[in-house]
């Protein structure tokens, strides 16, 4: 367990036994941890929603740019998935004139270095697309927990799914032509998977932080 995870169970158990020391820091522990954890998760889904509406690109783009921040700054190490995906939103909708913020700077030169390589916002196996095959996360570490970013297969570090397996995607994933151990390396990004998409698996690898799978493009039915 996670040093973090247990000094919070500690201050909580502490609490429960009636321990003063313990008790003050409780509550305040508690309302951190969690949330944090409510907080990233309503951003992630206030950037798809702006991400997916049908909108011009300034306006799209004004929208993104606060939340994609923030989303960078408090959940972009706990979720290195989403962060690959809003950055490169940011990239299809760069400023056009103007000074930005001191802010956005990060998320800027990092859109720019995703634009010079491989199409990021390119679906996976769309007609055309050069790539067939790629590394997708099955799932993350969030709260000392796996995080499944797929529907078909209970998946945990100990049940990976057998190759032919079909999953769907439950959130919108980027696609590497390696699977990512520590910071993601952008180079390597290939293309994204929509939400709701289908993927074959060929293959499985373990991790500490995220679970991997070499997919093809699937039917869903």
């Amino acid at each position: 367990m996670p040093a973090e995870h247990l000094v919070r169970l500690l201050q909580i158990t502490g609490a429960a036994l009636g321990i003063p020391a313990a008790a003050a820091g409780t509550f305040a522990a508690y309302q951190s941890y969690f949330s944090t954890d409510m907080k990233c998760h309503r951003l992630r889904n206030d950037i798809i929603g702006v991400m997916e509406r049908n909108v011009p690109p300034e306006t799209k783009r004004s929208r993104l740019k606060k939340d994609v921040t923030e989303f960078d700054t408090l959940c972009g190490e706990t979720d290195p998935e989403a962060r690959v995906i809003f950055r490169a939103a940011m990239s299809e909708h760069p400023a056009e004139s103007g000074a930005a913020s001191e802010a956005a700077a990060p998320v800027r030169a990092d859109a720019a270095s995703q634009r010079a390589h491989v199409a990021a916002l390119a679906v996976f196996g769309a007609p055309g697309s050069k790539e067939h095959y790629g590394w997708v996360s099955l799932s993350r570490r969030e709260s000392g927990s796996w995080v499944p970013h797929f529907n078909g297969y209970d998946i945990s570090d100990t049940s990976l799914p057998p190759p032919g397996t079909i999953l769907s995607a439950k959130i919108m994933l980027p696609v590497w032509s390696e699977p990512q151990a520590g910071p993601n390396d952008q180079t390597k990004l290939q293309s994204r998977l929509p939400s709701g998409a289908c993927v074959r698996v060929l293959a499985t690898r373990g991790g500490t932080g995220r679970l991997w799978a070499e997919v093809a493009t699937a039917s869903c039915s």
